[in-house]
């Protein structure tokens, strides 16, 4: 059995268009980790692998959900901020269980405040390595940010204190705002706080930003010309602080200016006359007649991307010379973002490489991603052993379902069995990124059969307790190997 469709990236596009989408010359841009993103634009949203919890939220409350006005991803694969608008005028903000605990109490007190003004106001950035800057209309907090970054925050203060390791709030000044702000580890920033401020330190932001004011050079762009400017944000997560998206405001009804470069690609461009010229020669395998960038969001109208796996059939590529088409190896697992006709897709490898992918050299016969499987497996696990009264016992190869030795595909058919195997357990447990003996030892504590009893319901119990007592033979088997290499499942 494949993966729940809520562990894997859900096919959201149809959520997404239903919401209204956020106002004229309004953006957001929040980059992660693994090429995940999520972009708002006045022409809708735009996402690759949406949080779990994310897609249970808009699909459980299509109806009342309004529009979403920000995102935010951090370092770790389950910190994150949404917040959402709804029908009623009330503002909805969500997270994730990893976002850095002082930042939860900043926005649960945020919340938790009277003033629906107060709490319409919160924003979140999330960098890399646990950093973060929330702020509302008057408090902010900030942790791990650039050193010129915060010294512009407690000029713009009136008070401020320092806490435990780094820790910093403050007080803004009367009349100051905070639109937005966002920054490297390598030192780079940028900041709307009542007026632009910017300090790049990669050649190819600093080129981009030139470029989008014609080449006049940062320091020669007047307040006149910078009113101009819609939205700035850098990619924290990116390995050189080379990512990026400015955009200027919509003029005389023509689409707006922007430069932007997303991972690894080329920098892409609306800047006069510029055009993307992509690949032209003919070959036994269709080549796209009009290849686009690969980012879309400032077209219109947008379409959303989709996201699912697949894995590399061959080594190489089909069109050797061909720059623009990704490298693969036999057997690698690539992330399939985006259908561009002829049997062409666009394609992210493990190493943030996009490409050009032809259908006859990927297999789409592949499940998700161990570290959405896993947490999905311990929400729905955690809140199914809450109540006392369990009549079924999980179905595990709905996170997990991969493995097609043989013998493994006979128990996993075993419809009396855990329909899983000891090597797609391993794989699922992995997804934990802290797959220790200790760890193992933790998790198979739960389904030790005396302790289980007390999950289940009286008429099913003794089903119940012979399944938890094989899956927990079965951690036994995994703490095994790691304790003795040389072993064999």
């Amino acid at each position: 059995m494949a993966l729940a469709v809520s562990a894997k990236e859900k096919d959201m596009s149809a959520d997404l268009a239903a919401l209204e989408p956020i106002g004229p010359d309004e953006y957001f841009v929040a980059f992660g980790t693994d090429g995940r993103q999520f972009c708002g634009t006045p022409n809708g949203y735009s996402a690759v692998h949406l949080p779990a919890k994310v897609v249970e939220y808009l699909a459980s409350r299509r109806e009342k959900v309004k529009k979403i006005v920000w995102v935010s991803y951090g370092s770790d694969w389950n910190s994150w901020f949404f917040r959402y608008e709804t029908h009623d005028g009330r503002s909805i903000n969500r997270y994730g269980n990893a976002t850095p605990l002082t930042l939860r109490q900043f926005i649960d007190y945020t919340i938790s405040c009277t003033s629906p003004h107060l709490v319409a106001s919160l924003r979140v950035q999330l960098g890399s390595d646990g950093s973060f800057l929330a702020w509302t209309r008057g408090l902010w907090i900030c942790h791990r940010i650039p050193e010129p970054l915060k010294a512009i925050l407690l000029q713009e203060s009136s008070q401020h204190a320092k806490g435990d390791d780094g820790l910093l709030k403050g007080v803004f000044t009367e009349q100051r705002h905070l639109t937005h702000a966002s920054w490297h580890d390598n030192g780079s920033f940028y900041v709307n706080i009542s007026g632009h401020i910017w300090n790049f330190q990669s050649d190819i932001t600093k080129l981009a930003w030139n470029d989008l004011w014609r080449e006049r050079g940062q320091d020669l762009i007047t307040p006149t010309e910078l009113a101009d400017l819609a939205y700035a944000t850098i990619n924290p997560h990116s390995a050189d602080g080379d990512s990026f998206v400015f955009i200027k405001n919509r003029k005389d009804g023509k689409d707006p200016d922007f430069v932007l470069r997303f991972a690894s690609e080329d920098t892409v461009s609306r800047l006069a006359s510029k055009e993307y010229v992509g690949p032209a020669e003919e070959s036994l395998l269709p080549i796209p007649t009009s290849p686009q960038p690969i980012t879309t969001l400032l077209q219109a109208p947008m379409e959303p991307l989709s996201f699912t796996w697949a894995r590399s059939k061959r080594t190489g590529r089909p069109h050797a010379k061909e720059d623009w088409e990704l490298r693969l190896h036999k057997g690698e697992m690539v992330k399939v973002l985006q259908a561009r006709g002829r049997g062409w897709y666009i394609v992210l490898n493990v190493r943030d490489v996009k490409g050009w992918v032809h259908e006859t050299w990927l297999d789409f016969n592949v499940h998700a991603d161990p570290r959405e499987a896993y947490v999905l497996f311990k929400e729905e696990t955690s809140e199914m052993l809450k109540s006392g009264a369990l009549r079924e016992f999980p179905m595990l190869s709905r996170y997990m379902d991969i493995c097609t030795e043989d013998g493994c595909k006979i128990i996993k058919q075993d419809s009396t069995g855990l329909s899983i195997c000891a090597h797609d357990l391993e794989r699922l447990l992995r997804g934990s990124g802290v797959y220790t003996v200790d760890f193992l030892k933790g998790e198979r504590n739960t389904w030790h059969p005396d302790k289980f009893a007390r999950f289940c319901h009286p008429e099913s119990r003794d089903d119940l307790q012979r399944k938890a007592g094989a899956l927990f033979v079965l951690f036994g088997v995994l703490i095994d190997l790691l304790q003795n290499p040389q072993a064999e499942v």
